[in-house]
This record gives C-alpha cells, sequence and structure tokens, in this order.
C-alpha cells in the first residue's frame, strides 16, 4: 500500500468511527508508523508501506477507531517544547495548561529574572533560586517545562500516585531535568516539607455533571480522578486555596488551573482566609481560567 492510499483509507476509517479530525488524526498515525513529519507523507506519495509497518499503522488505527486518545495511541505529547510520554495512568496535557506556563514564565520574568524586579528586598542570587512547588503534577508537565525555562528554580513536584509519579519521572530523565526536580509521593501537602515562593497546580475541577457530557476519549480513557472533585468541581480548589498559606513564604504567590465557571465562588472564599490579593486571568478563548492569589 503507498502512502497515499494508506492516508485516504485511514481517513476514510477513522471518519466512520465518528473521529472529529480523521485527516490530522491519519496524517499523525502513519508519519508516527514511519518515524517521519507530517509534511513529509505528502513530499513522497508513492512510497509503499512495508507489511510490519502496514501490521502497526493498522493496529494503532483500530485503538484509535475505539476512541482511545491520540496521545495514548503514539505513546507521546508535545507540552511547551518538551516531549512527554504518556498513557492511562495520567492526564494528557491541554493546551489550557501550556497556556498556564506561559504566564507564570511572564510572571516570573517580570518579578524575579529582571532588574529591578517587584521585590527590591530580594536579592538578585536569591531570586535566581526559587522554590516552587507543582501539586498534582500528573506527568510532569508543568515542573519540567518551568524547569528548562528556568535552570537555577528548585521544583517540588508531588502527586499522590506512585504510578503517575513513575511517569513524572521517566518525563524528567526524558527532558534531562531529572537532578532538579524533587518528587514526592503526596495527598496534595500531606508529605510536603518546607515553603516555597510559588505554589501551582492544575488540580481536578471537572464537576460529576460535566463530566457526563464529555467525549468518550475522556471518560472512556483518561483518569477520571485526575480530572473530577466534589462540590460542583470546587472541592480540590478549595482545599488547596485553604492550606496553601502554611506552605506559602511572605509575599508568596499560589496560581491554579480552574473551570471558567468557578472564579466567582473561589474570589469570595480567597477573601475569608485573608490572601492580601486575588485576581483572575483569561486563556486563549479568553475565558476566566487561572486564578492567582498572593499572601
Amino acid at each position: 500500500m503507498r502512502i497515499s492510499e494508506a492516508l485516504q483509507s485511514l481517513t476514510a476509517y477513522l471518519r466512520r468511527h465518528g473521529i472529529e479530525r480523521p485527516e490530522t488524526d491519519a496524517e499523525w498515525l502513519l508519519s508516527f508508523v514511519l518515524h517521519c513529519k507530517r509534511l513529509e507523507l505528502f513530499l513522497m506519495p508513492e512510497r509503499v508501506l512495508t507489511a510490519e509497518q502496514t501490521e502497526r499503522l493498522r493496529a494503532l488505527s483500530v485503538r484509535r477507531a475505539r476512541r482511545e486518545p491520540l496521545q495514548y495511541v503514539v505513546g507521546e505529547v508535545d507540552f511547551f517544547g518538551q516531549k512527554l510520554h504518556v498513557d492511562q495512568r495520567v492526564l494528557i496535557p491541554r493546551p489550557e495548561t501550556e497556556e498556564l506556563v506561559y504566564q507564570m514564565q511572564q510572571y516570573l520574568t517580570e518579578n524575579f529574572f529582571k532588574e529591578p524586579s517587584g521585590f527590591p528586598d530580594i536579592s538578585y542570587e536569591e531570586r535566581q533560586n526559587l522554590a516552587i512547588l507543582d501539586l498534582g503534577t500528573g506527568s510532569g508537565a508543568i515542573a519540567i517545562a518551568l524547569a528548562a525555562l528556568f535552570p537555577n528554580i528548585k521544583l517540588t513536584a508531588v502527586d499522590c500516585s506512585a504510578e503517575t509519579l513513575a511517569v513524572a519521572e521517566e518525563n524528567s530523565v526524558k527532558n534531562n531535568v531529572r537532578a532538579r526536580i524533587a518528587l514526592v509521593q503526596s495527598d496534595w501537602f500531606s508529605n510536603v516539607e518546607g515553603t516555597f515562593d510559588v505554589i501551582i497546580s492544575n488540580p481536578p475541577y471537572v464537576s460529576e455533571e460535566e463530566y457526563r457530557s464529555l467525549q468518550p476519549e475522556v471518560r472512556c480513557f483518561e483518569p477520571k480522578s485526575a480530572l473530577t472533585a466534589g462540590d460542583e468541581g470546587l472541592a480540590d480548589l478549595k482545599y488547596i486555596l485553604s492550606k496553601a498559606p502554611e506552605y506559602l513564604k511572605r509575599g508568596g504567590l499560589l496560581v491554579m488551573e480552574t473551570g471558567c465557571t468557578q472564579h466567582t465562588a473561589l474570589h469570595a472564599y480567597a477573601k475569608t482566609l485573608g490572601y492580601v490579593k486575588v485576581q483572575s486571568t483569561l486563556d486563549l478563548s479568553h475565558r476566566e481560567r487561572y486564578f492567582w492569589a498572593w499572601v
């Protein structure tokens, strides 16, 4: 079978099974099997697949047709310039979380890694050694991206699942930042020691009602515990908000990815906890997605 024929056949097969972007997914699967870039497929349309390649493509296609997420099928995802392994032990990192990292990059650069900084009482050397806690690290996406961006910060990444932490460790090794990230098995703050300049988290924030309406790729394959929370999705957000002041240094920041309808409740709750400043920032769809709170 030639590449052009494989693309045409695979696209039709995925479309019949309700895949939202069958052409794109077909290109990703075939380029993965051939170890090439998607663009290269169109530069060699007459190339003939080997029997082994055809069989592997067929097996991967069946998995995708069953609505297994493409990222799990190929086993990796690009996140903020890093390649991460993902499987059903971890949530697939979303573009919204990449935007969270981007906004954190802007905040840290503006306030800590530039002269003059927003913290004149902290020396430049101290600012280079910020301590950051990533709560619920999952695949390690946030911690790994920040470690790559800022070579002198100290990162602690926690997750309650040993299996999940194994994926985060694999990814930190793969991206050459393992020595700079302390991985801790902890149910939120239960095994966390010390204080931090920044706590960052993408915790579960989907309500049970919202969960039932999600695509099969999410409901049937991604870990539900990494997605849903009680109290209309607010339970973990509120818990982190209530405990974070104990683990933040003076002037420290908590920032969380949230649902886009949860900010009124979070602002009200933060006021009862004595945070000195709170704000919401928008995702790429111009929805309130990120909640920031300073002690």
